[in-house]
């Protein structure tokens, strides 16, 4: 099981909350990467990868929702902390906290970014989540492809 919930706040920050069913995490989204888009992506990409990661930036620190496809097609994954922005190359990537995992489906990962793209998007729009946003635009091409 796993549930996302992206919620956009003021001036280029958002939480995502995710869950597996026995516990909820909520992390901070800093603008300084496009997580959003990061998100989409990896919901396209799992259909013909097996292994993909969203990063989601804190100021410092970062998550990474680390999603591995097996051999029955379930997305294992993992939501790694790291104490400073690995992506940026300034902490080794192996140096990791393990905040939780758990086992999924793809159809339900796919479903899960889409849900949030499409509430996102009826919320805000382009425009006004470009002006939450700030530094990137909504996943239009990556939404219209989930949608």
């Amino acid at each position: 099981m796993l549930n996302l919930n992206y919620i956009l706040e003021n001036s280029g920050w958002a939480i995502l909350e995710i869950g597996n069913g026995d516990k909820t995490i909520k992390i901070d989204i800093s603008y300084l990467h496009d997580s959003l888009k990061n998100m989409a992506e990896s919901a396209i990409n799992l259909r013909n990868k097996f292994e993909t990661s969203v990063i989601f930036m804190d100021e410092p620190g970062e998550h990474w929702l680390v999603l591995k496809k097996n051999k029955k097609n379930d997305i294992e994954y993992e939501l790694r902390w790291y104490e400073h922005w690995a992506s940026w190359n300034l902490l080794n990537e192996e140096k990791y906290e393990v905040k939780m995992d758990g086992i999924t489906t793809l159809p339900k990962y796919i479903n899960e970014v889409r849900k949030n793209l499409i509430q996102i998007f009826e919320q805000y729009g382009t425009e006004k989540y470009k002006e939450k946003w700030g530094e990137h635009e909504f996943p239009i091409q990556e939404y219209k492809q989930l949608k």
